[in-house]
Formats: structure tokens, C-alpha cells, sequence
């Protein structure tokens, strides 16, 4: 069982490893679109941007209070949960997108925001194996 200074600890360095990762896909989705002279990515680099930041910003705020209560089977279903959220998350951002840009935008969104969603899905993985195989 992780201690309360721990907890607290792990869930800045996600947090700030989360702000960093945004802040250098973001930079290099820019640069793409300066440099490359790719038009449209602005509108789906928001989007994207802002959806990893509220859902790795809800997903440390919501483990650091599973972690607190200590069980590990509270955090295993806590791990699933977390995966299925942020999936369907992720088709209703794209499905709203589909709906306010139209057919001809959505390739754009999709692109940049699975760029976006993957490495959600790694930090998660990463972040995760090895805070439970700290605790065992």
C-alpha cells in the first residue's frame, strides 16, 4: 500500500508528465502545420489537447483517492473502468467533431487526436505497471 506522501508525489510526477507530453505533441502538431503547410490542424489540435488534459487530469484526481482507500482490487477495476471511460470519451469527442466540422474536416481530427489518444493510452500502461509493481 502506497503512503499518503507517495500517492501525492506519483500523482504530480503524472501530472506533470502529462503536461509536458501535451505541450510537446502540441508543438510538434504545430510545427507540421507551419512548416509542411498543412491547413486545418489548428481546430483538432484544441480539441485534442484539451480532451488529454481533462482525461489524464480526472484519472490521476479520481486514482489518488482509490489509492488512498488501499485495496488492490479496488485499483484493478479502477484500471478497467478507466480504459472503457476514456474510450467512449474519445467516440463521443469524435462523433461531436463529426457532427459540428462535416465529412470533409474529420480526417484531420482523427489523425491528430489518435496521435493524441495513443500515447494516453501508453503514459496510462507505463505509469500504471509500474506503480503496481512498486506496490507488490
Amino acid at each position: 500500500m502506497l503512503e499518503k506522501n507517495e500517492i501525492a508525489k506519483e500523482s504530480r510526477r503524472f501530472i506533470a508528465c502529462s503536461v509536458v507530453a501535451v505541450a510537446l505533441l502540441s508543438l510538434s502538431v504545430l510545427s507540421l502545420s507551419l512548416f509542411a503547410h498543412v491547413d486545418g490542424l489548428i481546430s483538432p489540435l484544441v480539441v485534442s489537447a484539451v480532451f488529454a488534459l481533462v482525461v489524464e487530469l480526472a484519472d490521476v484526481f479520481v486514482w489518488r483517492k482509490v489509492a488512498r482507500k488501499g485495496s488492490v482490487d479496488t485499483l484493478a477495476t479502477f484500471l478497467s473502468a478507466v480504459s472503457g471511460f476514456r474510450m467512449l470519451l474519445a467516440l463521443m469527442t469524435l462523433a461531436g467533431c463529426y457532427m459540428a466540422e462535416g465529412r470533409d474536416a474529420i480526417m484531420n481530427y482523427l489523425m491528430v487526436f489518435i496521435v493524441f489518444y495513443f500515447w494516453l493510452i501508453v503514459h496510462h500502461s507505463v505509469f500504471f505497471s509500474r506503480i503496481s509493481k512498486s506496490r507488490t
